[in-house]
This record gives C-alpha cells, sequence and structure tokens, in this order.
C-alpha cells in the first residue's frame, strides 16, 4: 500500500508529571549524562476529563485534549504559574488569578466519526479519584505512546507521537488514490492566525506564539533517497491548507513543517513535591501537588482563579530499576479546590496511607468513612499571599486521611476529619520557621494497621473521643487522634495544648503502644507533667515532646525543651530501650553535653531524653555555627546502634521565614560524600556515630544553580536501614541539574516543564541493619517455619525458636504458644553494635473442621449442595460462585477438584479441604446425514454410530437404530435421530439428520393470501409471489413460466409484471433424489378501475367496483369543488353515489400494502 505522511513537529520540552528521578546505592559519588527517556503519553479518558475529550497529553504551559472533530490545545500563562511558586503576583495578574487561552485546529470537512485509539501501551498506570462521585473515579487508566485518527479523511489516518527529539509531532498519513487536498485544517480561539514572510503559520494567544515552520515535502525513491516536492502553506480565513508541486502520486509523499511554541517558558504539568515514605521491598512513594488546565469549554483567552486547581498526586517507584519500569503507578486524588499531601506511611498489607488536607467539598471519600461531608472552616491562607492566593484554601481546612489498595488502583478507606474551624494547617506565625512548616503533621500505623495522626486545629468542635483533652483550650491547638485501620471509627482523639498555640509534627510509637508526639508551642500553660525536664516555659517559643498511655485517655509524661530563644521539635524517634530523640531548630544558646559532636553556636539540635521524658542522656548542635537556622529538617532516625540520621534543606526559598538567612553552605561534608560543595541552596545528609560521638557521613546533594531545592511541606521518612527516602521541589525555573550518580536508577532524568518539578531521591547509608522479614500468623498445628533473616548469619531467639547457624533456625508452633510470640534477629554490625529486629509471630489456635462427603457428579450433571460440620463458613475452590454452599460441576469441568472451606477470623486455622470428582462425558458420534428418496419405504439399520452399544431415539428408529421411515403423506420430512451413550453413569449424545425426500406428484403450496376484490385471480398485475419448496434442505431450480431466467433460491421472490396465466415449475434434489413437480398456475389479473357508474335498480353498473387491489382498501371521493362526500377505511366495492346529484367526482384509493390510485368517475343515473 502507498502512504504519505504529512508530520507537524512541536518543539518543547514535554514531561508529564511523573519526572521524578529516583537515587539509590551506597554514597553514589558521580554525575552521568543519562539517555534522554521517552516522556510524551497519550493518556485515555475513563471518565477524569470531560467526555469530549479522549485523549490528553501534557505540553510546554498546558495541555493538548484530542477530541472526535480535532486538537484542543489550553495554555496557561508561564510567568504566572511560575510566580505561584514563587509566592509573588505578575504585573499581568492579580494573586491566584493567571490568563489561559484555549484554541481548536478542527479537521474540516473531516469524518467526525473517525475511529480515535491508542497505540504502543506503555507500561504506566494511573489512577484518578478526583471528585465524591465514585462513577467519576478511574483506575488503571492507560497511555500510549501514540494516538491515531483513523480516515479523518477518505483514505488518510492522523498519527500524533514523540519523535527522537522528544517533541510532540503529528502525521497525515495519505494512502494510495487518497487526496490531500482534502486535508483543511481549521483555527478557532487565536487571537491571530497568519503566514509569515518566510512561509510559516504564526498563531498567536494571548498568553504565546507558536510558530509553524514553512512545510518541506518529500518522496522516497526506490533507492531510498528523499526527493523535494514543492510545498507551501495556503491560509484563507483560518483554514489551512497544503499547496503542492508535481508529485508522483503513485509513491509516498511526506509535508513536514515544524511547530515551535516560541514563547513559552513553562508547564502547567508544574508539580510541587511534599512527602515521601518507603515499604518492607524498598518501593519508593513521593507525594506532592500538581496544578493542571482542565478541558476548556470555550475558546481564547480567559482570567482563570487557580486557587484549588492543586491535586495531590502519588507516585509509587520500584528505586532498583531505570527508566518507565521504575514507576509502578501514579495517582491523583483531590475535589475541585486545593488538596495537599502532608505525610505518608505502608501499612503492613502495603497499603499507602496519606494525610493531607483539602478544601474541597467532593474530596472522594468512601462509604464507611468516619465523615463523609466536609466539615467547613474560613478560607485560609497558609503561605499568607493574599485573596485568591495558589494555594488558597476558599473553603477553609478539613484534615483527610486517605488508604490506597497496593497497586494504587482502588481507595481503600477514604475519610473527612474535622471541625467547623480549619484544621490541618499551621497558621501561627510565631510556629513558622520555615518555608513549608505550614504543611506538617505526621501519620503512622501499628502492626494491626490501626492508624495514628498528629496535627494542628483551629476548630473548637474538633472530633474527640475517649482522650485526655476533650475541649479546645483557645487558638490553634495540637490534636492526637488513633482510628481504625478501615477509618471508620474514632478509637481515641484529644486536643494537645494551651491558651497559646501549638502546632504536633512528629507521632512515634513506644513500648508497649504508648504514642510520643513532639511538636512547637507558644503556650506558657502547656499541659506538662511533674518531674519532667522543664515544666515552665522558657521562652515565648518552646518545643514539646509528650507521652501518651496506650489507651489515649491520659499524658503519661511531658516535658518543654527549650531555651531562652525560640525552640521547635520538628521530630521525634525511639530507641530500644524507648529512649526519646528530637530533632529540632533553635534561636537560643541549646545546651551541649561534653564529649558530643558539636558545631558551636550552630541552630540545629538534637536532644536524647529517658523513656520518662525527666532526665537529658545528652543533647548538642549541629549547622555552620552561623547566627541563622541553616536547615529545614525533612527526615530524621535513630537506627539499632543507636546511629542517628538527618536530612534537611537550606537556602533562598527559605528567604523571610525563622531566624536569621538560610543557606546550606558551609556546613561540614565528609570524605565518600556524594557532593562535596553547595550553592547554598540544597539538601544536606549527615550521619552520627552511636552516641552522637562524631560525624561520620555527610554530603550536599542538589544542582549547581537554579533556585534551588526544598520540599514545599510534609514529612520525608528513614527507614531502619538508614535508607533515606526525600521528596523534593526541584527544577524550579527549568533547570537539568538535579544529579542523578552513575550508580543510581531512575524514572525520569529530565524536568521536561520549566518550572517545577517533584523530584525525589533514595539513598543508602550502606549500614548493615537486621531485617527479620514480615510479622505472619501460624497454625497451632502448622509445620515448622524457616527462619531466614537479612543480611544472613545472624542468631535468633525467642520462644519456640530452635536451631543454629549451621543447621538454620526455625520456628516451631504449638498450642502452648498461641498467641503472640515476638522473636529477634540479631546480627553484628560495625564496631561493637549489634542489630536487633524483632519480629512477631501469631500463633493461631487450631478449629476442627469437617465437609460432609460429596458424591461424584457428572460435567453436565446438578449443583451439588456443599454442608461442613460448622456453619458460617465461607467456599471456595473451581466450580464455587460467592462462597455460596453450591458446587457447578460445569462451571469446574471435569477432573479432580479441591474445594476449600474456610471459617471466618481463624487466620487461616480454621480450613477443611474435601475433593470433587466430576466425571468426564463420554465422546458420541452418530454418524453421517441420510438422505432417503419417496420410494424408499424399506427398514434399515443406521451404522456408524461410536462407540458402538448406545441406544437411538426419535421418529421411527428403534432403540437398537432399526429405522422405518415413517408415512409423510407423500410431502417428506426432516427428521432429527438421537444416538446416546453412557460412561460411567454420565449420558451423552449425538443427532442425526435424516432427510425422506418429497414425493415428486406432491406439488409446492402456493402460500398466497386470497384476492378479495377478483377471487379469480392469485394477484394483480404487477404481482410479486412468495414461493416455498415442498421441503427444506435441497437444491432447487424454479421456473417461473414467463419467460424469465430460472432462480436456484431456496425461497425465491418473483415479480409478475402483465396480467397472464403462468405454470410454475419446480425441481428440487436431495442428495441422490430429484423430485420434479407438476405445473402450478398462477393468475395474474389487470388493474381496473371504472370512470362512470349508472345507479338504478336493475344491477347493472350500480357500484363504483374497482380492481384495483387484492388487499383490504380505503376510499375517499370529492366533490368537483373538493368536498369531501364518502369516506371509509375498508371499501367493500358498495358506493353508489347515493343522496348526490349526477355529475364528476374525485376518487382516491389507498390499500393496506401502500398502492394508490387516483383519478374521475362519472355518476349518471
Amino acid at each position: 500500500m502507498v502512504l504519505s505522511t504529512l508530520r507537524f513537529y512541536l518543539v518543547t520540552l514535554l514531561l508529564s508529571l511523573p519526572a521524578l528521578p529516583a537515587i539509590s546505592g551506597s554514597a553514589p559519588r558521580s554525575k552521568v549524562a543519562a539517555p534522554l527517556p521517552r516522556s510524551l503519553e497519550f493518556v485515555e479518558n475513563k471518565g477524569q476529563w470531560d467526555a469530549q475529550a479522549r485523549f490528553m497529553a501534557e505540553l510546554p504551559s498546558g495541555r493538548l485534549f484530542l477530541t472526535a472533530t480535532g486538537f484542543t490545545y489550553a495554555f496557561a500563562d508561564p510567568a504566572a504559574l511560575r510566580a505561584y511558586h514563587d509566592h509573588k503576583a505578575t504585573s499581568a495578574t492579580a494573586k491566584g488569578q493567571v490568563r489561559t487561552h484555549a484554541y481548536r485546529v478542527n479537521f474540516e470537512g473531516g469524518n467526525s466519526r473517525a475511529l480515535l485509539q491508542g497505540e504502543e501501551a506503555t507500561s504506566e498506570v494511573r489512577n484518578y479519584f478526583l471528585g465524591k462521585d465514585p462513577s467519576k473515579w478511574a483506575s488503571q487508566v492507560g497511555s500510549f505512546r501514540q494516538a491515531r485518527y483513523k480516515e479523518v479523511y477518505p483514505g488518510i489516518d492522523v498519527r500524533l507521537y514523540e519523535n527522537a527529539a522528544q517533541t510532540l509531532e503529528y502525521d497525515f498519513t495519505v494512502r494510495a488514490g487518497a487526496k490531500p487536498e482534502a486535508i483543511r485544517l481549521r483555527y478557532q480561539g487565536a487571537e491571530t492566525v497568519r503566514l509569515t514572510p518566510e512561509g510559516g503559520l504564526q498563531i498567536h494567544t494571548s498568553v504565546g506564539d507558536v510558530l509553524e515552520q514553512a512545510p518541506k515535502a518529500w518522496q522516497t525513491s526506490p533507492s531510498g533517497e528523499q526527493e523535494p516536492v514543492e510545498c507551501a502553506f495556503q491560509l484563507q480565513n483560518n483554514v489551512l491548507s497544503f499547496r503542492l508541486g508535481q508529485y508522483d502520486r503513485k509513491r509516498p509523499l511526506v509535508i513536514d513543517p515544524t511547530v515551535v511554541f516560541s514563547s513559552f517558558t513553562g508547564s502547567t504539568a508544574d508539580n510541587w513535591g511534599f512527602t515521601a515514605t518507603y515499604d518492607a521491598q524498598g518501593n519508593m512513594y513521593s507525594g506532592g501537588i500538581a496544578f493542571g488546565v482542565g478541558f476548556p469549554t470555550s475558546t481564547g483567552a480567559a482570567q482563570t482563579t487557580y486557587a484549588g486547581a492543586a491535586d495531590i498526586a502519588i507516585l509509587k517507584y520500584n528505586t532498583t530499576v531505570k527508566g518507565s519500569a521504575a514507576r509502578l503507578y501514579a495517582t491523583y486524588l483531590g475535589g475541585n479546590e486545593v488538596d495537599v499531601p502532608h505525610s505518608l506511611v505502608v501499612n503492613s498489607r502495603n497499603e499507602l496511607v496519606i494525610l493531607g488536607t483539602t478544601s474541597s467539598r467532593n474530596y472522594p471519600v468512601t462509604a464507611q468513612a468516619l465523615s463523609r461531608t466536609y466539615n467547613g472552616g474560613q478560607y485560609a491562607d497558609p503561605l499568607f499571599e493574599g485573596n485568591n492566593a495558589p494555594m488558597g484554601y476558599a473553603n477553609g481546612s478539613d484534615l483527610v486521611i486517605t488508604t490506597l489498595s497496593a497497586n494504587g488502583g482502588s481507595l481503600v478507606s477514604s475519610t473527612y476529619l474535622g471541625g467547623s474551624g480549619n484544621d490541618g494547617l499551621n497558621m501561627s506565625e510565631a510556629l513558622l520557621n520555615n518555608y513549608g512548616d505550614q504543611f506538617r503533621g505526621d501519620i503512622i500505623t501499628d502492626a494491626d494497621n490501626n492508624v495514628y495522626i498528629a496535627s494542628t486545629t483551629f476548630s473548637t468542635n474538633f472530633p474527640t473521643r475517649n482522650g485526655f483533652g476533650a475541649s479546645a483550650p483557645t487558638g490553634a491547638n495540637a490534636v492526637v487522634c488513633k482510628l481504625t485501620s478501615n477509618l471508620a471509627t474514632l478509637l481515641w482523639s484529644s486536643y494537645l495544648g494551651g491558651s497559646g498555640a501549638e502546632a504536633a509534627y512528629s507521632i512515634q510509637l513506644g513500648a508497649g503502644r504508648s504514642i510520643v508526639v513532639a511538636g512547637g508551642t507558644t503556650s506558657r500553660n502547656f499541659p506538662v507533667t511533674d518531674g519532667s525536664l522543664i515544666t515552665t516555659a522558657p521562652s515565648g517559643v518552646n518545643g514539646f515532646v509528650v507521652r501518651i498511655a496506650p489507651a489515649g485517655n491520659v499524658i503519661s509524661q511531658s516535658t518543654y525543651i527549650g531555651t531562652s530563644g525560640d525552640d521547635q521539635a520538628y521530630f521525634a524517634q525511639l530507641d530500644a530501650d524507648d529512649n526519646v530523640y528530637l530533632l529540632g531548630q533553635s534561636s537560643g544558646s541549646y545546651p551541649v553535653t561534653a564529649g558530643r559532636y558539636v558545631r558551636a553556636n550552630s541552630h540545629q539540635f538534637i536532644h536524647k531524653l529517658d523513656p520518662t521524658l525527666s532526665q537529658t542522656a545528652y543533647s548538642t548542635v549541629f549547622g555552620t555555627g552561623r547566627a541563622a537556622y541553616d536547615l529545614s529538617p525533612t527526615a530524621f532516625l535513630v537506627d539499632d546502634c543507636e546511629r542517628i540520621y538527618v536530612c534537611g534543606w537550606g537556602g533562598r526559598t527559605n528567604a523571610g521565614y525563622g531566624f536569621g538567612s538560610s543557606s546550606t553552605a558551609g556546613l561540614p561534608v565528609t570524605s565518600g560524600a556524594v557532593q562535596t560543595s553547595t550553592d547554598g541552596s540544597d539538601f544536606y545528609l549527615a550521619q552520627f556515630t552511636p552516641g552522637m560521638a562524631n560525624l561520620e557521613y555527610a554530603t550536599f546533594f542538589g544542582e549547581n544553580g537554579g533556585s534551588g531545592e526544598h520540599v514545599d511541606g510534609g514529612t520525608s521518612r528513614f527507614d531502619k536501614r538508614g535508607m533515606v527516602y526525600q521528596a523534593v521541589c526541584g527544577g524550579c525555573g527549568g533547570t537539568q541539574g538535579f544529579p542523578i550518580p552513575s550508580t543510581a536508577s531512575y524514572f525520569n532524568t529530565r524536568n521536561g516543564n520549566r518550572n517545577c518539578n517533584n523530584a525525589a531521591f533514595k539513598m543508602d547509608f550502606g549500614m548493615v541493619v537486621a531485617d527479620p522479614g514480615v510479622a505472619r500468623y501460624v497454625c497451632a498445628s502448622g509445620a515448622p517455619i524457616a527462619l531466614g533473616g537479612t543480611p544472613a548469619g545472624g542468631t535468633w531467639t525467642g520462644p519456640g525458636v530452635s536451631g543454629n547457624a549451621t543447621t538454620g533456625y526455625r520456628f516451631t508452633p504449638t498450642a502452648a504458644l498461641v498467641g503472640r510470640n515476638i522473636l529477634t534477629y540479631s546480627i553484628a554490625t560495625t564496631g561493637i553494635c549489634v542489630s536487633k529486629r524483632p519480629l512477631r509471630i501469631t500463633v493461631v489456635p487450631d478449629v476442627t473442621i469437617s465437609i460432609n462427603a460429596v458424591p461424584s457428579v457428572c460435567v453436565n450433571g446438578n449443583n451439588l449442595t456443599l454442608q461442613a460440620a460448622l456453619t458460617g463458613g465461607t467456599w471456595s475452590g473451581p466450580g464455587i460462585t460467592g462462597g455460596a454452599n453450591l458446587f457447578d460441576p460445569k462451571k469446574a469441568g471435569a477432573g479432580t477438584h479441591t474445594i476449600t472451606y474456610t471459617m471466618p477470623d481463624t487466620l487461616g486455622c480454621g480450613v477443611a479441604t474435601r475433593q470433587v470428582v466430576v466425571k468426564p462425558l463420554p465422546q458420541v458420534s452418530a454418524g453421517p446425514a441420510l438422505t432417503m428418496c419417496s420410494y424408499e419405504t424399506q427398514a434399515i439399520q443406521l451404522l456408524g454410530a461410536s462407540p458402538a452399544g448406545g441406544t437411538w431415539s426419535g421418529p421411527g428408529v428403534t432403540p437398537s437404530g432399526l429405522f422405518t421411515p415413517p408415512d409423510t403423506k407423500l410431502r417428506g420430512a426432516i427428521l432429527t435421530l438421537t444416538y446416546t451413550y453412557v460412561l460411567d453413569g454420565c449420558p451423552n449424545s449425538a443427532t442425526r439428520q435424516v432427510v425422506l425426500a418429497p414425493s415428486p406428484s406432491n406439488n409446492f403450496p402456493l402460500n398466497v393470501p386470497a384476492c378479495s376484490t377478483a377471487p379469480q385471480y392469485t394477484g394483480l398485475a404487477p404481482f410479486t409471489c412468495q414461493f416455498e419448496p415442498v421441503l427444506a434442505g435441497g437444491t432447487y431450480e424454479w421456473d417461473f413460466g414467463d419467460g424469465s431466467p430460472k432462480s436456484s433460491e431456496a425461497s425465491p421472490s418473483h415479480v409478475f409484471e402483465h396480467a397472464g396465466t403462468y405454470n410454475v415449475k419446480l425441481v428440487a434434489r436431495y442428495s441422490n433424489c430429484t423430485v420434479e413437480t407438476g405445473f402450478v398456475p398462477v393468475v395474474v389479473g389487470d388493474v381496473f378501475v371504472p370512470n362512470i357508474i349508472t345507479p338504478g335498480n336493475d344491477d347493472k353498473n350500480d357500484k363504483f367496483m374497482p380492481r384495483f387491489s387484492c388487499q383490504p382498501a380505503s376510499l375517499r371521493v370529492f366533490s368537483r369543488w373538493g368536498n369531501k362526500v364518502y369516506e371509509t377505511e375498508d371499501y367493500r366495492n358498495d358506493w353508489r353515489g347515493d343522496n348526490l346529484p349526477d355529475g364528476m367526482y374525485y376518487y382516491h384509493l389507498r390499500d393496506t400494502e401502500g398502492r394508490s390510485a387516483k383519478g374521475w368517475v362519472q355518476v349518471k343515473r
């Protein structure tokens, strides 16, 4: 097939949201230029966008939507987008406002029903939970490298894709014989569209110009060389077409203009990084917000309020691979206002649990949620930008908690949490030391997947239950809550604060499931406990750390943390002995314990307290020694050997916040650092030896130049192996210098937009940490379990443990061990430290169950009812549907199947199985079809059936297969005989057709309705007659007797055009039997309508009696003046003109088949 192709290039950097490099490996040392991954994707619309949009692709400064009639471009002002992150208004727009512009390129004269489909599916998976209506949620949304319109013009396809230069390109593919002059592109909504002196096309919008450079055209010769063809744009009334010179229409033609977004400098795929976490497999989860332009309802320029344009974007990465396979899923959450993630954690079911805030009244919540209704609040501007701020919460704020399934494709649970005030946002200026502190807060889960959160609220009616603080003190207060894993029940909830302002930043589980919370307060009456470290507020702003009893109803211990300056505790960690470690900032002279690492006069502190919060084990400061906060803390860890790990960022983004001028310049680094130099605005990571004795490792991480890496709020995490999982808001201004070490895995190496991108990195400090594996449940009577642990070579201790390092360790469950058992895996690490990690093995008592015997059944048999000794369980296995106690042998299929009966709440220890035998049916054949002529009346023995030994049934056959043709009254018949064979009690049947040919003396039937108006005729010309044979199943030859060609149809329809008598004959053949009928006459009469009647008493020509149709007809009669004088729907040839004067009358006849006749008739007496 000969194809010609028309190509358009969009020469810009194209990148969808997930442009997040992922970094792993021990102390990576260098950077490399990685190959450019393909970034443009056409994402299908499964209900998450306006129905007109079939696909969407991210473009610089906007989006491309593919519709049935063409392309729709929607763009936003890039300067305003960039200013949003810088928290500045532009001269062109007020705060919170952005200029947008949409225009369409329609296929004028094209096929609006052209098939539009994606091609080259990617491995990328997206999920959209946007809004409260589950019918608008879309899971497992696919994306494609190409999209194609088929037959948009006759013989012409349109294909869109990303070319090797990572720009959007679209081709018109013209097949042989098609006409490229049919291509007409109408531009609608642009401010101006004009041809340039250079032959290009300039599309001017209110936010930037698009230039389509002069097109090129060529043909490929048989030898593979390109032969240029003259080509130019033609523009008339905003309709673009192509003028081509002479070319060989038998060979492919390529028309190739280039499209450049010459004024665009940003992307509405702008996205900011907030929070990150990990799972047991070492996968990384990154949470941020994404801004995007929606499908435009009209074209042209618009002023759009951008407050509320941010949705939560969650991305899961496999950090062991490179390229597109690294992204496991992308899930988008939110409503029609601002939605922001604050903290992430993965529970034991590998489900991601998200803590965030929303201003959306239609945030997606699940049916069993604690609160399905938005609780309210007042307009909130957490970044203090004024009305209509880009991050403005128009309806106030509520906390939201959402749990995603392991594949990110469904909402396991999701709820609002809050009161009538603003919840979740730290907006107390005295507590804002760093950019992004507004969006702190923390979430964790326990071994039973219960959910704990620490946050802040301005609501006086925040939901409290079973706690120690049921009523709000005043102003902003910290809140601490525990919810069930399905987010349906609030187990306990309390305010935490005094008469000032509080914000809770960090929450951890301690011994016996006590809860440790850290944060900041301005209250002088914060609820501290007697005997704690500091019981009187040292200054106006102080840190705090609190231990809450496991039941949530009592504060066990509580203390201030601080100096005469301002102090806050951002992170808490606990060691194996339940000691508490804090990471925070202090503008004062924080106490330094002798013999600890210290950088004098620095303003980041680490403080270790005993479990009762009454004694200091040690405290110290680290940093540059300048009079400033160097870092905003983002992640903190104390490992099994009491090493301390710190991560944070500093630099120009923090200008105007806190104490002094933030910068990473001057922070110490060590040998082996990934990055030894800083531009002052980078991340900083440090590892300290046990006891905080020395700085063991430190490095910068970030690009050289640019606006500086940071996070926009939220928490990131270290895992217990010392690996950090850090979200980053990087590449702001469109820079490309975010470091990718040579050993690193990555998803994408480029920031495809010219503003910020949600980057992320994972860094391994190379520490040896015991990993015992995941908790498990075993049955009391179960087999011994092999105990592994990584790295190998450690030792296991605990109840039920036997073996040694040589033979291997195992755990043997017994009835005596029923309940929770804590085992410990220990392995030597550096120095004299031994890393120890617990493993929970729960032994579940066995439940005795038996299943009643189940008989064998044929595969086509009836369903079997299953019964067990205990009721209330569920059934599973082949042939079982929905857990019911019915076994369907047809669904299971032949074979031996194992069905399982499981009692609930037994964790697999109340299970019984039973085998069910489904017997197959025998393979049965009744033999070939048989034809017998009418003269063959003798009995015959049916042969050819298999297996032998079955029985026959049906007309004229005995069980042994002796067949005597029944009397068909010479008309013949088609009989079906059945052969049945039984194997192991399972019958199966096959059928055999026997054709009894009719007798030649039996004419075919003439099944036509009687001609009621002229019974002497079969019909009136032109007469259509439908013929049927005496018996179906043969081959036929019809002779209609009117000289027309013979027909071989079984049931032909024939038209007799003229009056006459026609003798119709049929010759039918049934296998070896030929049946020739006699002649069947068809009498066709002429149509006749009289033009005069003479009513009288002589019964001669008294009535109007037309021979017009054999079917019932209606009659209407009119006078010469047009007056209706007679009407009937069922004329019976009985109109006489009674009571009418002589004269001429006009008639209209119409039968039930639509035939009609009009004319005049004279009435003369």
